[in-house]
């Protein structure tokens, strides 16, 4: 699992919904945080996996934070019925194009929302641990470069 930025996750994912409309649908959306209150979404879309997202709000308009394609050990069946499950939420994501500056990717539809994310990441494959390490990694230093972990005085 390679973690990439957030625009080039959306492309992909954009390219991937594109390539099967009759299953544009299915797609689902799931929001929660991580045990260090990290955002987490995961995007699952049938026959191509799911994908994650970690993040952290810069601003009201900006989400700073990686991705990752992961695979589902259990059947996209499961998949789905966990990505179900929860408050309903409405969602909503604009991301500049990752090779064309005037260009910008929007994904945007009504998900879920669950406290605990133990569920899903319970269904994913053990490799998982090491691309959530990473993904966290990377939204930290990420979170140095804006300077989000520098104090209030």
């Amino acid at each position: 699992m390679k973690v990439r930025s957030i625009s080039e996750i959306m492309e992909e994912m954009l390219r991937k919904y594109r390539q099967k409309p009759s299953l544009q649908e299915k797609w689902r959306f799931l929001a929660g945080r991580d045990d260090r209150g990290y955002s987490d979404f995961f995007i699952y879309g049938p026959t191509f996996g799911i994908w994650q997202i970690k993040g952290e709000l810069r601003n009201p308009y900006e989400l700073v934070g990686a991705g990752a394609r992961v695979f589902a050990r259990k059947m996209d069946e499961e998949i789905r019925e966990i990505m179900e499950r929860g408050a309903p939420m409405p969602f909503g994501f604009l991301s500049p194009h990752p090779r064309l500056r005037d260009h910008v990717i929007v994904a945007s539809g009504i998900g879920r929302y669950q406290e605990s994310m133990d569920e899903i990441r319970a269904a994913l494959p053990d490799s998982h641990h090491a691309a959530e390490r990473e993904l966290r990694k990377k939204l930290e230093e990420l979170r140095r470069k804006f300077g989000l972990d520098t104090p209030y005085l």
